[in-house]
């Protein structure tokens, strides 16, 4: 799709699996530049997909992963995958089990 720009996925009991398949889509995509998947069921596990996912991704300028299930863990994997990422702007990992060594 190269028409979609804005994706809300928010409060669809997302599970890691999920952001599995949003990551596949993401490693291909081309146009969509905001995506929110805040309150669902996210964890470290799904984090780290959508970090792999980013390492390549040139369009995505928002992510908003707020209010899941991410812990430390999955906050170190998102900051290793946006070294190398220029395009990602915003992340939003607000209400998330992150404490300062996340």
């Amino acid at each position: 799709n190269t028409a979609l720009e804005r994706l809300n996925l928010g409060r669809n009991n997302i599970t890691d699996r999920g952001a599995g398949l949003l990551a596949e889509a993401l490693r291909v995509n081309t146009a969509l530049e905001k995506l929110w998947l805040q309150q669902n069921k996210i964890t470290d596990e799904g984090a780290g997909l959508l970090a792999d996912a980013l390492r390549g991704n040139t369009a995505l300028k928002m992510l908003g992963l707020g209010n899941n299930k991410i812990t430390d863990r999955g906050a170190g994997l998102l900051a290793d995958a946006l070294r190398g990422n220029t395009a990602l702007k915003k992340l939003d990992l607000g209400w998330n089990k992150i404490t300062d060594r996340g």
